[in-house]
């Protein structure tokens, strides 16, 4: 597997995040001033976030391409989850911002209705939000990086928002009390719920969460298929950024010698190794009870 390929390929893929986000927070924050769009205007601050949140990710994949040095034996991979956080953290912060500008629209209505120009601009960007969140996530899937795929997920919330910031600019034109406002709050409320979910799952990375039951399942049949190894006694296994780390403990015949051990616990290192987004095994060997004769899976 070409780690530092899919790294770059990660990278990119966040750059051109960066620069759509830019464009973006530009466009809807200056049409919806001129055009009179709080909604528009709390889309265009949300893209902002988004911004800020691109150049996060960045940040964290190319610090997590950083080998393992003294102070890191185990690489920098986390530094996505951290990236991870600060998207999490930007957009709970914007969430609460354009709630309050929202509620302030309610309690100061402006009784300018918004223009056509916002209307199409929201519609524009919809479509263009779309793209990105397809792109990003077919790239955030071949490479499993967390972080992109958090951005991903704000750009799917994107089209979402912009669904609302259209049809909140279409009500206010028709004449409906206080219908652009409702339209930016309700833009807050996505945006904050979707920096929880980001921070929740950043905080499973951080805290050393396990590979998939699926993906244990198949490391134990590869473990097993191996000849001499009777039993798994210990399967553990955590995520690091994109990479998996796994501890095994297996039981082989209490009478081998210490080569003959040592060289079915190479061959069940090589066995996992050769799996993908695995960085590194450690296999611990114990001998089987007396009575132990012949394999069977740990549960």
């Amino acid at each position: 597997m070409d780690v530092e390929g899919e790294l770059r390929s990660s990278t990119r893929s966040a750059w051109w995040g960066a620069l759509g986000n830019l464009v973006l927070t530009v466009l809807k924050i200056s049409v919806g001033i001129l055009g009179h769009s709080r909604a528009l205007i709390a889309d265009g601050v949300h893209s902002g976030a988004d911004l800020i949140s691109s150049l996060a990710v960045v940040v964290g994949l190319r610090v997590s391409r950083i080998p393992p040095d003294a102070e890191h034996n185990y690489g920098h991979a986390k530094a996505e989850a951290v990236a991870q956080k600060v998207v999490a953290l930007f957009l709970i912060l914007a969430g609460f911002e354009l709630g309050n500008n929202a509620v302030n629209a309610f309690v100061h209505p402006s009784h300018t209705r918004p223009s056509f120009l916002t209307l199409g601009v929201a519609l524009a960007v919809m479509v263009l939000k779309w793209f990105m969140y397809h792109r990003q996530r077919s790239v955030a899937q071949k490479t499993g990086s967390h972080s992109l795929m958090a951005a991903a997920l704000d750009s799917r919330m994107d089209v979402i928002s912009s669904l609302i910031a259209s049809a909140a600019i279409f009500g206010a034109q028709l004449g409906v009390p206080h219908f652009d406002a409702l339209g930016a709050l309700a833009v807050a409320v996505l945006v904050a719920w979707l920096g929880i979910e980001i921070f929740s799952e950043a905080a499973n990375d951080l805290m050393d969460r396990a590979a998939s039951p699926e993906t244990v399942s198949q490391m134990r049949e590869a473990i097993l298929q191996e000849a001499g190894v009777i039993r798994i006694s210990e399967l553990r296994t955590r995520i690091s950024g994109t990479q998996t780390l796994i501890d095994v403990k297996i039981e082989v015949g209490r009478h081998l010698s210490l080569i003959e051990a040592h060289d079915i616990s190479h061959r069940v290192r090589i066995a996992l190794m050769t799996m993908p987004r695995v960085q590194d095994v450690m296999v611990h060997v114990n001998p089987a009870p007396q009575s132990q004769t012949s394999k069977e899976s740990f549960d």
